[in-house]
């Protein structure tokens, strides 16, 4: 009789520990769900998700301060430009002055931050995504970014993820990887490559933005008052830039990371126009401002 009570007791402990596992399964996705985030729009290289506005939103995202995103985007234009085609185009106009360092070469200079491609793809998900807000109200943006290794096809990938918000001030960016480096055992899935928790993102240089000395009105980086030094993987979208002029852009004070001689001073001004970032008038006008200093 003994040996037969011994099994009841031990299947009372496994059941036991059948519940404790269920309980932490669900207190883990329970934690997940807190974070109001569902998917927007997608394609194979890029997603999109929402950031719902709830108790559980990250402080850093400042939620209260939330506004509808095409809306700044599309900022001074006529009863004839709020479409999507004018919205893409100012969209891929911002990443024409967003760059990074290409740590892929010794003595490397800023390259753009997305492809024409890219840029032109982002712009066409985001625009999706405000078009199709389930509640229609204003949301902030979890995006991520992969670019296939060509060596490593499969198993190698460089991904970038940053987040987009609306404020009164204009649109924020904020960077927490750029051109990351993952890679995987076996061939990656969709789930594998967009799997990226909302956290606070950390400054470091190898999340940082780069912001060319001439660009419009309007671009800049977005330092708080509690922030002891410039953030450079935060940047500033004001409402002018989408109808500013490059030329119309005041020289910003150099930083210590910008040249500083006149002969560097001219190589940037000239590296400007052959990458088509300014014109052949902007450049000369610039030039003769920059010689005029000898």
């Amino acid at each position: 009789m003994a040996a037969c009570l011994k099994k009841p007791i031990r299947a009372k402990k496994k059941n036991l520990k059948l519940l404790s596992f269920f309980l932490t399964l669900l207190f883990t996705i329970s934690c997940l769900s807190s974070q109001r985030k569902g998917m927007a729009s997608s394609s194979d290289s890029i997603v999109l998700y929402y950031l719902k506005k709830s108790s559980e939103t990250p402080l850093f995202l400042q939620a209260e301060t939330w506004l509808p995103t095409a809306s700044g985007v599309l900022t001074g234009a006529g009863p004839d430009q709020l479409d999507k085609t004018e919205f893409i185009s100012r969209w891929e106009k911002l990443f024409k002055f967003t760059g990074v360092a290409d740590t892929g070469v010794l003595n490397s200079e800023p390259i753009r931050l997305f492809t024409e491609e890219e840029a032109s793809r982002l712009g066409e998900l985001l625009f999706r995504a405000e078009a199709e807000i389930p509640d229609g109200l204003p949301q902030a943006y979890q995006v991520i970014i992969k670019r296939e290794d060509p060596i490593r096809p499969g198993l190698r990938i460089r991904r970038t993820i940053f987040y987009i918000r609306k404020s009164p001030e204009g649109i924020i960016l904020e960077f927490s990887e750029i051109g990351q480096v993952l890679d995987f055992q076996t061939t990656y899935s969709f789930r594998d490559w967009t799997l990226a928790p909302i956290s606070k993102p950390e400054p470091s240089s190898r999340n940082s933005i780069y912001l060319p000395e001439i660009r419009p009105e309007g671009l800049d980086y977005l330092t708080f008052a509690t922030e002891g030094e410039e953030v450079k993987n935060r940047i500033l979208v004001k409402n002018g830039f989408w109808t500013a002029n490059p030329s119309k852009k005041k020289v910003v004070t150099p930083t210590k990371k910008i040249p500083k001689t006149i002969e560097d001073r001219l190589r940037t001004l000239q590296e400007l126009l052959d990458k088509g970032l300014i014109s052949k008038q902007e450049y000369e006008k610039k030039k003769a401002e920059i010689i005029k200093e000898l």
